[in-house]
């Protein structure tokens, strides 16, 4: 799906990162070990690796493997949802993670977050809100309705949409 959303963005490039060697996509892989491999093929000095996740799926991050493993590897930008406050975005994240920090990362932060709030700044990464999300479309919102059999008709692309109505997904 992700592939198919692409093509309608010249300057996306999908990742065949988590399709396997057969590249079927059908075995199951966990977000901590992704950003594992990516860390591992992308070590460069001074790279860094943005996770971005919308806020109602961060308020679950609890229940996702090696979360706070995951918490400590990438910096992490939450696209703001209607109803979500920072504070519970802040209470899912162990106090324990919460780090001390120094003058020259604070001042990469500040240079990266161009105004977004800092929910939490961790020991080795930073959690930032994106407070001026152009759309409300939420993944969960789209896997609901669509299990449902409502129409998902112009929350995701017309091939996605096509995609998922074809394949029966989320039924």
């Amino acid at each position: 799906m992700v592939a198919l959303a692409a093509t309608e963005h010249p300057h996306f490039v999908p990742s065949l990162a988590e399709a396997g060697e057969d590249f079927s996509g059908t075995q199951l892989h966990y977000s901590v070990d992704t950003v594992r491999y990516f860390k591992h093929a992308y070590h460069g000095q001074g790279d860094r690796i943005f996770f971005i996740i919308g806020a109602d799926a961060f308020l679950d991050i609890p229940m996702w493997k090696e979360y706070e493993t995951l918490l400590g590897l990438c910096d992490f930008v939450i696209a703001n949802r209607p109803g979500i406050r920072l504070e519970a975005l802040r209470l899912v994240i162990p106090p324990d993670l919460h780090g001390r920090r120094d003058a020259k990362r604070e001042k990469e932060e500040e240079t990266v977050a161009h105004g977004s709030p800092i929910v939490a700044r961790l020991d080795k990464t930073t959690v930032y809100l994106l407070e001026n999300v152009a759309s409300e479309v939420s993944a969960t919102d789209i896997r609901r309705k669509a299990s449902r059999g409502q129409s998902i008709h112009g929350l995701v692309s017309a091939r996605v949409e096509e995609y998922i109505l074809k394949q029966r997904l989320y039924r």
